[in-house]
């Protein structure tokens, strides 16, 4: 792997058709922070006119939340894993990938029956969702980026077919409760697991950061080959195995660092807008 010293960026190298970047652990910091130097290096890419897309498993009002209105309007979304995209100029389209409701319930009914403490968390249109947990409004903005307007009663949001099952138990990990549902319903979701396996992502089979965000680069004529991906999490695995040109964080997985052509620094140094300020300081001619 070549570290950020030693990346060629000149000889055509890394010209790429558009740019990936991951949320948590990549762009936003420790604190959940966008830096600035991280929020102008995006702007000043998006003025170039290469497409920008915010890859997470994050929910859209949480993304657009974190992320404010410029950048939540310049660069296109791909959220819950891939199971909502939304594009901005100069792409265009949206993906909608949904879990059928009677498969969801069967997956939550498990869930609950290992251990009714889990919190689940349905999502649906990348805003309204449903919960087995209850929050004050301060604790529900904190978790969500949520106010009580967007949530439904559990049952309710179960019965309209989620873009998302979320499950998340601090107390120990799920990696035995992730490999049971992958294999009760393979074919027709994926599990993606996270945080040390003490969170797990479920969408449709049809859904992933790598899929839609190719459907979305379609629009331009854009090939994976030539995008440039940053992640450092197991949600980022099938999206920077698919793009031609993957960048771990420092701060990345072992399983993440093992598949990528380049890292760059930490997401608490600014690792992505480094990146991509060299990036754009060798192509500026």
């Amino acid at each position: 792997m070549w570290s950020l010293s030693n990346v060629d960026f000149n000889q055509n190298s890394l010209n790429p058709g558009a740019v990936v970047i991951d949320l948590d652990g990549t762009l936003l910091d420790n604190r959940s922070v966008i830096s600035e130097r991280n929020r102008m290096a995006i702007l000043k890419l998006v003025n170039r006119g290469i497409p920008v897309i915010i890859a997470t498993s994050r929910s859209e009002r949480s993304t657009g939340s974190i992320c404010g209105p410029e950048i939540r309007s310049k660069c296109t979304l791909v959220v819950l894993n891939g199971a909502i995209g939304r594009a901005a100029n100069p792409l265009s389209g949206s993906v909608i990938e949904t879990i059928p409701s009677n498969i969801a319930v069967d997956i939550v009914n498990i869930i609950l029956k290992l251990d009714p403490d889990i919190r689940v968390t349905i999502e649906l249109d990348g805003f309204l969702f449903g919960a087995n947990w209850d929050a004050s409004p301060e604790l529900l903005w904190q978790l969500n980026s949520a106010t009580t307007d967007v949530i439904l009663p559990f049952n309710e949001a179960l019965r309209r077919n989620p873009a998302k099952i979320a499950a998340r138990c601090i107390s120990h990990d799920l990696s035995e409760l992730s490999r049971h549902i992958s294999q009760k319903f393979s074919g027709l979701v994926n599990v993606i697991p996270s945080n040390q396996n003490t969170f797990l992502n479920i969408v449709s089979s049809r859904a992933s950061k790598s899929a839609t965000v190719n459907r979305l680069l379609k629009s331009k004529n854009i090939e994976m080959q030539k995008v440039i991906a940053f992640g450092d999490d197991m949600p980022d695995y099938d999206l920077l195995c698919a793009c031609g040109y993957p960048v771990a964080m420092a701060n990345a997985v072992p399983e993440i660092k093992a598949i990528c052509r380049y890292q760059t620094l930490s997401n608490d140094e600014d690792g992505v807008g480094i990146f991509l300020e060299k990036l754009m300081e060798n192509n500026s001619g």
